[in-house]
């Protein structure tokens, strides 16, 4: 196997009035021990009328005196933007994402530059996480590893679980890290699949790692998915679809497209989330491209379910039960996490 030089890392921030998480986000970072050369980048992107929450963010990322890269955006530009803005400013030969309100599992840097020097054709790193309320040590949801044995090299052809799992994965963009040169295709402008266009180009020429460990833990009270409606004005559907079909459209792609078309077509669970957090009847144009985009769905009885709940329960109630669902029912399913982060 060819030798791989020493690699140096860009971990990128990117900031948006999250000032309430942000501090215990970065003891979860700056604990980390590693072996390798790095910068860390923020990129503030609240609004100039947000003085008070700059300063604070601000403050914050001072408190731990640490030497980093800070810029602030002239203008609110968007979570997809501020993204490639940081994918741009990254000097380094990987760029790792760390979104303001997750936390890092103690060897969450190292493992993943150890998952870059495997083979020396590894292009993305992928990993397992969980979602927590309030309590990290009480996941209520997770995307599980490929192999719970072992850390898995994998490629863009190796089968459709391997496809399926690793696209299952990258919606989050928390733990994700790109190798910079081989990235081809900007980071897209939609917020929910911005960040999904280099790594899904990427997996065309360089083979994906999928780490076993669980690097991760996504707070899920204080996601942008929830407290900020704005990010539901474009179907997310919508953008996975074309995300798809613009990434894929050689003919020898053709196979990928249509798996990756039928998963974001068949994610009805996201319905109850528009309906949700989304701007009032937004999830009445989800229900109308999933059914235009896959007719099949005509006959499945999960996509009536939730769309009928999505319809017939108000919101405050549907908020309620979903929560309460994850904390009571989906919790006790869950398999056995290995989560150790820093007090």
């Amino acid at each position: 196997m060819k030798k791989i030089n020493k690699l140096k890392v860009s971990i990128c921030i990117p900031i948006y009035n999250g000032s309430q998480t942000l501090k215990k986000t970065l003891l979860s970072l700056f604990k980390q021990k590693v072996n390798f050369e790095y910068e860390i980048i923020f990129g503030d992107d609240n609004p100039p009328g947000l003085i008070h929450e700059i300063n604070i963010t601000k403050r914050i990322i001072d408190s731990f005196n640490k030497k980093v890269i800070y810029y602030k955006n002239s203008k609110n530009i968007g979570s997809a933007l501020n993204i490639r803005k940081l994918s741009q400013t990254a000097r380094n030969d990987i760029i790792f994402f760390l979104c303001q309100d997750d936390i890092l599992s103690k060897d969450a840097l190292q493992k993943t530059y150890d998952a870059f020097l495997l083979d020396n054709k590894v292009g993305v790193v992928t990993r397992p996480y969980f979602w927590f309320i309030n309590k990290i040590n009480k996941p209520i949801r997770a995307v599980t590893p490929y192999d719970v044995n072992h850390t898995s090299i994998l490629s863009l052809t190796n089968n459709k679980r391997a496809f399926v799992k690793i696209f299952e994965s990258i919606g989050q963009l928390s733990g994700l890290a790109f190798k910079k040169k081989t990235i081809d295709i900007p980071f897209g402008n939609e917020c929910f699949t911005g960040h999904i266009y280099p790594f899904a180009s990427i997996l065309k020429k360089y083979k994906c790692v999928y780490l076993k460990n669980y690097t991760v833990a996504v707070k899920l009270a204080d996601s942008q998915s929830r407290n900020v409606s704005s990010i539901y004005d474009i179907s997310p559907v919508a953008s996975w679809i074309n995300m798809f079909n613009n990434v894929y459209s050689e003919n020898k792609y053709h196979q990928f497209k249509e798996w990756g078309i039928e998963q974001a077509t068949t994610n009805f669970v996201g319905l109850v989330q528009i309906k949700n957090y989304a701007k009032k009847g937004l999830f009445k144009r989800e229900i109308g491209i999933l059914l235009r985009s896959r007719w099949k769905n005509i006959f499945e009885p999960k996509f009536w379910f939730y769309s009928a709940l999505c319809y017939i329960l108000p919101k405050k109630w549907l908020i309620l039960l979903s929560d309460k669902y994850k904390i009571f029912i989906n919790a006790k399913k869950l398999p056995k996490i290995n989560f150790e982060s820093y007090k």
